[in-house]
């Protein structure tokens, strides 16, 4: 039997690396050499007291056997008193007992000393005959200042790290799921399973409603529900962007790219949402010479930066959203039909509110609770008024009135009149045209304009080209005279 000095002396042990002393021991402690734990205590005190590296050794009971003058300092303890004590006597979370149990070792570990103080260690188990006898514990660094330096700056990345996740995840993360879009009614409905289907493909998928009917809505749930849900979800919202930096936001552009570019650069948006979903509401406003770029990547699933040289490989779920009637603009030449059909494969059209009057008294239900005012109660003349308005504006819009009707309810009820006029159907504008009310022309002209144009709304479901093409008007003067009425 060799006995552990014998070891020692024919090994040369060295333990300035995280490497070192798990091979110093698993080598010793093969069939070769055998020793007791005792003898094993001794060697640790002749060879490891003054080594630059705390070192621990405990017991199969996690007890101290054995602990170095660098360890003693750098806990604050007598290391004599510390003999037999547990090691969560000093480590509270330690992990040592489950190394003990797996026999597998640990290298550069955080662990906590105190709530103020961590520290890189390896945990080395001590294995005899194929059982674990005991688990050595040993820092990293070999002083306190290096060791508090490294901690500190850890604790710092770790903080940024945590802060700029956490704006990201914000930015680029979807919020609603199918639950989020709340009605019962049967189109609603339909819409609601067609869209959960196409979610769980690959394909792009359009989104068709008018302003206010919950396009985003469907695109979050769309995105949530997919295989790609663990992804980015990236928005963007084409018409909001000027034209002449659309391209640049979508692709992104190298150092110097025009002028006015970012020194450093900038990812597109596209590239932002490799392996995840882009979103693109009001793809009707994107640019001719855009939508080509962005047909030509959808097709090669590559992109190339503003002034860059290179391709870059992306992989991105593309859901659109538009309240437009893009065949019309194919006819007028505003929109590409090589991408419309790519688009149009898979396709789910938003019932308009004046198309489930039903869901009325839920969705104001739901308005309420969010409001923090779920005991207000709708009187039935209110609910009436309500259910007959056509609402150009959508769910969106009846979200808005509610919101105003609480702000002007004092009691526990919302009546007609903290309704607008032109839902309560009392608005002077829906006076008769012979009745003298004092007005000017001009109001008078105004008042009756908004009437016809409510009416031809209400005929179209809302469909602002047929609306337009009824009235004989082109279809920025029919939003610029809704806008003027706030429809």
């Amino acid at each position: 039997m060799i006995s552990i000095q014998d070891a020692m002396e024919e090994k040369a042990f060295s333990f300035d690396g995280s490497s070192d002393l798990a091979r110093v021991l698993n080598d010793s402690l093969n069939q070769k050499f055998v020793f007791s734990m005792k003898e094993l205590v001794q060697a640790f005190e002749l060879i490891l007291d003054d080594v630059y590296s705390g070192i621990i050794l405990c017991d199969k009971d996690a007890r101290i056997l054995f602990m170095n003058k660098f360890y003693a300092d750098l806990l604050g303890t007598d290391r004599k008193k510390a003999i037999g004590k547990h090691i969560k006597t000093y480590f509270p979370h330690s992990r040592l007992p489950s190394v003990v149990e797996t026999g597998e070792m640990e290298l550069l570990k955080r662990c906590s000393l105190r709530a103020d103080i961590a520290l890189l260690v390896n945990r080395v188990p001590i294995i005899r005959k194929g059982e674990t006898i005991g688990v050595v514990l040993q820092t990293v660094f070999k002083n306190h200042k290096e060791i508090g330096s490294l901690i500190a700056r850890l604790s710092l990345l770790e903080k940024e790290v945590s802060h700029y996740k956490r704006g990201l995840n914000s930015v680029l993360s979807a919020t609603y799921n199918f639950d989020s879009v709340i009605g019962n009614n049967r189109l609603l409905t339909e819409a609601k399973k067609m869209a959960a289907k196409y979610a769980k493909t690959q394909s792009s998928v359009l989104i068709l409603g008018q302003t206010g009917t919950g396009k985003e809505l469907f695109a979050h749930a769309i995105h949530l529900s997919s295989p790609r849900s663990a992804g980015a979800f990236v928005c963007v919202n084409c018409a909001a962007i000027p034209r002449e930096l659309l391209e640049s936001e979508l692709l992104g552009y190298e150092t110097g790219a025009f002028t006015g570019a970012s020194r450093k650069g900038k990812e597109g948006k596209i590239q932002l949402a490799h392996q995840g979903t882009l979103f693109l509401d009001e793809i009707g406003d994107l640019p001719l010479n855009a939508q080509a770029k962005l047909l030509r990547v959808l097709e090669t699933k590559k992109i190339e930066k503003l002034g860059g040289i290179k391709t870059i490989d992306v992989d991105f779920r593309l859901v659109a959203a538009t309240n437009k009637d893009l065949r019309g603009m194919i006819d007028r030449s505003e929109f590409r039909e090589d991408l419309f059909y790519r688009l149009n494969t898979m396709s789910v059209e938003i019932p308009p509110l004046s198309e489930r009057a039903d869901d009325i008294p839920v969705l104001i239900n739901y308005f309420l609770h969010s409001m923090g005012k779920p005991n207000l109660t709708v009187t039935d003349a209110a609910m009436e008024s309500l259910k007959a308005y056509p609402w150009p504006g959508n769910v969106r819009e009846l979200k808005n009135v509610i919101a105003r009707a609480v702000s002007l309810a004092e009691g526990d009820t919302l009546s007609p009149e903290h309704l607008p006029n032109e839902i309560r159907n009392d608005d002077p504008c829906f006076a008769s045209a012979l009745k003298i009310s004092g007005d000017t022309l001009s109001q008078e002209l105004a008042c009756h304009e908004k009437i016809v144009l409510m009416e031809a709304l209400k005929n179209t479901k809302g469909n602002m080209t047929k609306t337009a093409k009824l009235l004989g008007i082109a279809r920025s003067t029919l939003y610029e005279k809704c806008r003027a009425h706030n429809l």
